[in-house]
């Protein structure tokens, strides 16, 4: 659990750098409560943490009462943190200036920066976004407006975070007409950089073998892998032939000394590698 708290911490300040160094001072409207709170910075100066503290205890309410649900403490803990670390950095420290104040010296112009600062603020709250994520948790938000939609209107889930998070990324229109454009690429970067980190950390791979050979490929994968194996049975379309398939998973960097084994072992054999959104149980993560 502590180990936790403290990858969901890094992963919060993280996503507060992003916010602060790049989202915040030009702009960039990511969908999200972090998306609205930074429209109204720009027209009224209110502080994006509190803010964000402030939509989110009151999506944390309207889950408990209309969906008869509590998000966890670990999502609670995330949220404030976030909104603590954000006002922290920008009101705080002026963080926000950092970065205008190191562009202005270099005389690029305003359509490059901002382009840049959407790419650099959805990489770096992408990856704090997906340690969080990764760890159980998530920062509240619009996902939250998602599911109450879905429980009064019956819109889908994917619909419903679509809707929000395009009518939030749209309003920066009022701002600068362009702005809607780098927030898009702004969202589409932080969630390939989320996908990235959570297939990182949870990479692994199920591989399909058909050997003749698969009695002394099954045996070197359990004496070099140390991983089980389990026996499927196929039938050649072409020779009719029954043949057995091994079906294996492995972590993303064993996969170089299976393709060795199978290499020694039977150099006519063939294998599949199929990616794996996420592998539960031994060997693995553990399922609760």
């Amino acid at each position: 659990m502590l180990k936790d708290l403290l990858i969901i911490t890094i992963g919060v300040i993280i996503t507060a750098f992003g916010l602060v160094l790049f989202m915040i001072p030009y702009n960039i409207i990511a969908g999200g409560v972090s998306g609205l709170a930074i429209i109204f910075n720009h027209f009224f100066g209110w502080w994006v943490g509190l803010q964000m503290l402030i939509y989110n205890l009151i999506l944390f309410f309207l889950s408990f009462k209309l969906l008869g649900t509590g998000l966890g403490i670990k999502s609670v803990y995330s949220a404030v943190l976030l909104s603590v670390f954000t006002d922290l950095l920008q009101q705080g420290f002026n963080m926000d200036h950092l970065i205008p104040n190191l562009i202005e010296k270099s005389g690029s112009s305003s359509v490059e920066i901002t382009l840049l600062s959407a790419f650099y603020g959805g990489l770096i709250t992408g990856f704090g976004m997906g340690l969080v994520i990764w760890k159980g948790s998530t920062t509240g938000g619009t996902d939250i407006i998602a599911m109450i939609l879905n429980k009064v209107f019956s819109i889908s889930v994917g619909t419903s975070l679509m809707i929000t998070d395009t009518i939030i990324t749209a309003s920066s229109i009022f701002i600068n007409p362009l702005l809607p454009m780098y927030g898009v690429m702004a969202i589409f970067i932080t969630a390939r950089t989320i996908d990235g980190v959570l297939e990182g950390f949870e990479s692994t791979r199920t591989i399909l073998v058909i050997s003749d050979h698969y009695e002394d490929i099954k045996n070197d994968i359990f004496n070099v892998l140390d991983r089980g194996v389990t026996y499927l049975k196929g039938v050649g379309s072409f020779s009719g032939q029954d043949k057995i398939v091994l079906m294996v998973v492995l972590s993303r960097n064993e996969i170089g000394t299976l393709k060795k084994i199978i290499d020694n072992r039977d150099k006519n054999a063939f294998m599949v590698v199929l990616p794996n959104t996420e592998a539960i149980g031994y060997g693995f993560k553990k399922i609760s």
